[in-house]
């Protein structure tokens, strides 16, 4: 599948992979906007997203697979969180300039996997964002940065996200946690294998629950027998519904 690397910010992790859809007859095209996890640390990269963006983009919908800063490549939160606002302007901007096909850019939609869940649920509630995303899904997402913190329990990957610990500023956490800054007013797709060893499963339900008391549109899919990994895996059910959800978006 062929794809063009475009750079949205002078920083060496500043680019992303761009996928245009196969069989377009040139009518505007949504756009699904992938972001990888791995603990957000630079031990990982997009190539997470790959396999996904590519049967997303045979699916009919053009893809923005990106990278950004991460833990030992570039930044922690401060420059992570700005990446991603930067990489999601850019699709109104570079991504739609270098596109073969029209992108409609009121039919963005957002993906992450694991720490891109909580990335893409971060993202849709920044609300002063030129691009708005009409619908984002959590891929077994790390919702909760802080109700752990919150009980006295220290998490050293997300101490090293944050580089300070909880109780030097614990409003810094709360910023960046999906389950502490509803509503969103975005719909939001909870995808979750029952047997997720890596984000318990009560995580996805929590925020499930506390979404719906905000009043936030929400859905919530717990995947029988299926674990933290099954999102990677073009033959799982997880990897299926995924693909189903972001292709059909939000009627």
């Amino acid at each position: 599948m062929p794809r063009t690397r475009i750079a949205y910010g002078p920083e060496p992790q500043q680019f992303g992979h761009f996928y245009a859809p196969e069989g377009n007859a040139g009518e505007p095209v949504p756009v699904v906007m992938v972001i990888h996890g791995g603990y957000w640390s630079g031990k990982y990269h997009l190539n997470l997203g790959t396999s996904f963006s590519v049967d997303l983009s045979r699916s009919g919908v053009a893809v923005w697979n990106v990278e950004y800063r991460r833990i030992g490549a570039g930044g922690r939160w401060p420059e992570m969180s700005a990446d991603l606002v930067a990489a999601l302007e850019a699709i109104a901007g570079p991504v739609a300039a270098a596109s073969p096909v029209p992108l409609d850019l009121d039919r963005v939609r957002l993906v992450g996997q694991s720490a891109g869940g909580q990335l893409a649920v971060w993202l849709a509630g920044q609300r002063d964002t030129t691009v708005r995303p009409e619908l984002v899904v959590s891929q077994a997402g790390a919702l909760d940065l802080a109700s752990a913190a919150e009980r006295g329990r220290r998490v050293s990957y997300i101490e090293d996200l944050f580089g300070v610990p909880f109780e030097d500023d614990p409003d810094l956490y709360r910023s960046a946690s999906p389950q502490h800054r509803m509503p969103i007013g975005v719909p939001v797709v909870v995808l979750h294998g029952t047997e997720d060893a890596q984000v318990p499963v009560k995580v996805a339900s929590r925020y499930y629950d506390a979404a719906r008391a905000a009043g936030d549109p929400v859905e919530l899919h717990l995947i029988d027998a299926e674990d933290h990994y099954a999102f990677l895996d073009r033959n799982t059910r997880a990897w299926k519904l995924s693909r189903e959800v972001l292709v059909a978006g939000q009627s």
